[in-house]
């Protein structure tokens, strides 16, 4: 089997910074991106149609998984969420984190796309613009 060339790396706005797509096929999309300073997180979800995994490269996020408190997430963590589970992440301090994240099937990344332009770097997002979009993608707001 001959290996598959890499394409273009696709770029995609997230949070006031970018999504970097490293390689996408149907059942799968691995992307590298930047979690601004500060920045408060998408609300608390739960996604029904994918899976979700973000893996901290550099620096240090808190993580919610389910109902538990949030807890810190360093360099190192991963962070999954199967479907059916409520998750979220937001980054408390002065520096951004680097992390990788994967979504299964791919079409995961879609949400991707929307949510991230829709998430400001700072401030709190526009919440009847938010639900909406989790809504088209078989996704929910959990408070």
């Amino acid at each position: 089997m001959e290996p598959v060339a890499p394409g273009p790396i696709r770029l995609i706005p997230y949070a006031g910074d970018i999504l970097r797509v490293l390689g996408e096929s149907a059942g799968l999309a691995l992307c590298e991106l930047t979690v601004p300073p500060r920045f408060a997180g998408p609300p608390a979800h739960i996604h029904h149609g994918f899976d979700e995994a973000i893996y901290v490269l550099t620096g240090a996020l808190t993580m919610t998984r389910a109902w538990a408190d949030p807890e810190p997430a360093p360099a190192g963590t991963l962070i999954l969420a199967p479907p059916g589970v409520r998750h979220t992440f937001a980054n408390p301090t002065d520096e951004p984190v680097r992390v990788l994240g994967v979504w299964s099937p791919a079409s995961g990344l879609t949400f991707m796309e929307e949510i991230g332009a829709a998430l400001p770097a700072s401030g709190p997002p526009d919440a009847t613009r938010l639900a909406e979009i989790y809504s088209r993608h078989d996704s929910e707001l959990v408070p």
